[in-house]
């Protein structure tokens, strides 16, 4: 949360003691025709006063308070201070926010902001983890890298506060087998956690269960012929209706009667589906080999490149004989609302999905993942 203000609203000035505590930097001056309220800002690191800001907004210390990417101009001032004793934050990095501390945020999506009230009146309270929707399983928190690799195979959902760039330098005892190069997962689970490459503080990491996703099962699954070698995968995620334009390296060579039937099949399922993106996929075996793709299977980018991960919205069992490759363009749907649609950048399959209906949209899809994220915890 680098470079975001912190902005507080008090009704009579802050003590020196509160101030030093919440890091407070400057006086705002008031609008013209203003009395109230008594507005400070601080640029400090955000996680490192936000359980004693959630414990001043339940003790009535703070009034309201805003975490923005910058000051809002006068006549947005009364963001400020429009929803006593809570937080009003950015949707872009409402995830970043110590669950433990929060209530379930309610959303205001015209104007890109998400409400948070401290989860409890009592300071002790305030460190525990929320009341968990219905429907929904109560989150664990851990607070060991072994603690939370060994949820990554559960139906629990689990979540731990650590140092972003801790976690991007040891992906592989953080991730385990989700970290393998050719049947992925981390990206996935980092991006839709709301982490960014370019994070340098402490962060809320979920595993796959806290996100809505699952695991998928059986031989002939994607992720398990890649996992075993007995199939090579490229793929790339496309928003083009020609899955064949625009591809990055490495670029298959495909003739025009090739891209004719490939774009006929991807216009032909996203018809059926609704979805507006795309998976192209080739696939090569050693061995004649049958290759189930479930629907809602995720497919990560290679990085935290700010590009949306996609689910598949259709599944499909293709047939791989030994020797003879075969490309299909499935329809997918993209599950990062904040973040860049496909544009050709390869992705690669993971062993994880999101459990879909039939009739989804977009915006259905989007708001599943956001739902769990939102609950701080996964569909039990």
């Amino acid at each position: 949360m680098a470079n975001y203000v912190i902005i507080y609203a008090f009704d009579e000035p802050p003590s020196d003691d509160l101030a030093d505590v919440l890091k407070l930097t400057d006086r705002l001056r008031l609008v013209r025709g203003e009395e109230r309220p008594d507005l400070w800002i601080s640029w400090a690191d955000f996680h490192e006063i936000e359980a004693r800001l959630a414990a001043a907004l339940a003790a009535g210390q703070v009034s309201s308070a805003a975490l923005l990417p910058g000051l809002p101009p006068p006549e947005q001032r009364w963001l400020l201070t429009e929803w006593r004793g809570q937080l009003a934050v950015r949707d872009s990095i409402a995830s970043q926010l110590d669950p433990r501390l929060w209530a379930v945020p309610s959303g205001y999506d015209l104007i890109g902001l998400r409400i948070f009230a401290p989860a409890g009146p009592e300071p002790d309270r305030s460190m525990a983890a929320p009341a968990p929707m219905p429907g929904m399983r109560r989150a664990r928190w851990v607070e060991t890298v072994t603690e939370y690799r060994n949820s990554l195979d559960t139906d629990r959902p689990v979540l731990i506060t650590a140092p972003a760039q801790q976690i991007m330098s040891r992906m592989r005892d953080w991730f385990g087998e989700l970290a393998d190069e050719r049947v992925g997962g981390a990206v996935a689970v980092l991006a839709m956690s709301g982490i960014e490459a370019r994070a340098r503080s402490m962060v809320v990491l979920r595993n796959p269960a806290a996100l809505g996703l699952r695991r998928v099962s059986g031989t002939s699954a994607l992720a398990a012929h890649a996992r075993a070698g007995r199939v090579t995968i490229q793929a790339w995620g496309t928003s083009s209706d020609d899955p064949t334009r625009g591809i990055r390296r490495p670029r298959p060579g495909y003739s025009r009667v090739e891209s004719r039937s490939l774009k006929a099949g991807l216009t032909a399922s996203r018809a059926v589906t609704g979805a507006r993106y795309g998976i192209l996929i080739k696939l090569s075996a050693g061995v004649s080999s049958e290759v189930v793709i479930d629907t809602g299977l995720v497919f990560e980018q290679e990085t935290l490149n700010r590009v949306q991960n996609l689910a598949i919205a259709a599944g499909s069992v293709i047939g791989v004989d030994a020797g003879e490759p075969v490309s299909r363009a499935l329809p997918a749907w993209c599950l990062n609302r904040m973040l860049a649609p496909p544009g050709g950048e390869p992705v690669r399959p993971t062993p994880l999905y999101v459990p879909l209906t039939a009739g989804m949209s977009q915006a259905a899809v989007w708001s599943v993942v956001e739902r769990s994220l939102d609950s701080f915890g996964a569909p039990a």
